[in-house]
């Protein structure tokens, strides 16, 4: 089976932005895209039928045209890319988290169509963030020439996802690799901090792990200190292409993802 990358799209401009991003990645990854609409009328009314003498009406004919726009703007920037689409019934995060079980990396954008509908279906992102089997990518602007991918690394077994994706994403996107781990100075809990030097044995275990996934990788590393590992994070990110972080959970809450997805300002992905 070849790699599969799904990509949530309801029209909104944030989901446009998504749509182009991953089928860039899809042509780069020799990847089929998969544009997934989310149809949640269903699941309130049965009349989604078109209106008696009115041609191309009707909320089932909206939400094809949905489709069809997301596969010819798709089309338009990729050509040679394949492209599969479907419009299922259901609420984004419920829908793309199903899609997400055969599927190699979910693209969804920072947020979907506002007002009324944006408050019923809540953040799509941090419900995925903390449930989603696969990888997911949340969109916020397009790929920027000379932009690095940020890998951010902790003692946790996790981080060897974090950098696999990291490389992977880095290599697709032609760009260097930045490793960051941030260390915790002091703690106001009474919790054993580690000492600086365990930080920098993260930070050299990691590089000899990408030095090993990928010899000709650019790549360079730094030791953040701050107290606020989420706010860290964010910094790290102000000028990257892709911040990549491990799926921070407990009994599916997203953690410091949630909070940095909530707050970056660049494109995010949650690896697994």
């Amino acid at each position: 089976m070849g790699i599969k990358v799904a990509v949530g799209y309801d029209g909104s401009d944030p989901s446009k932005l998504a749509l182009r991003w991953a089928a860039e990645y899809a042509l780069q990854a020799g990847a089929v895209l998969h544009i997934v609409h989310a149809w949640i009328w269903p699941l309130f009314t049965h009349d989604v039928g078109p209106v008696r003498g009115v041609a191309d009406s009707g909320l089932r004919h909206a939400a094809e045209a949905i489709v069809s726009e997301g596969v010819e703007l798709a089309r338009g920037i990729w050509p040679e890319v394949e492209i599969q689409a479907s419009m299922d019934p259901g609420l984004p995060a419920e829908v793309l988290r199903t899609e997400s079980s055969d599927a190699d990396l979910i693209v969804v954008g920072n947020r979907g169509l506002g007002g009324f509908l944006g408050k019923l279906v809540g953040s799509v992102s941090v419900s995925l963030a903390g449930a989603c089997p696969c990888p997911l990518v949340v969109v916020r602007a397009g790929h920027g020439e000379g932009k690095p991918v940020v890998a951010c690394v902790d003692t946790q077994v996790r981080s060897s996802k974090v950098l696999e994706q990291s490389v992977r994403v880095a290599r697709l996107l032609r760009t260097k690799l930045r490793i960051v781990h941030v260390e915790q100075p002091t703690s106001a809990w009474g919790r054993h901090v580690p000492p600086q030097s365990h930080a920098r044995d993260v930070l050299h275990h990691a590089m000899l792990l990408v030095q090993e996934l990928d010899p000709g990788l650019a790549v360079t590393e730094e030791l953040l200190s701050s107290h606020a590992v989420p706010s860290a994070l964010v910094g790290a990110g102000a000028e990257a292409e892709l911040l990549v972080l491990g799926a921070h959970r407990r009994e599916g809450h997203a953690g410091i993802a949630a909070t940095v997805l909530a707050h970056a300002r660049c494109n995010v992905m949650i690896a697994r």
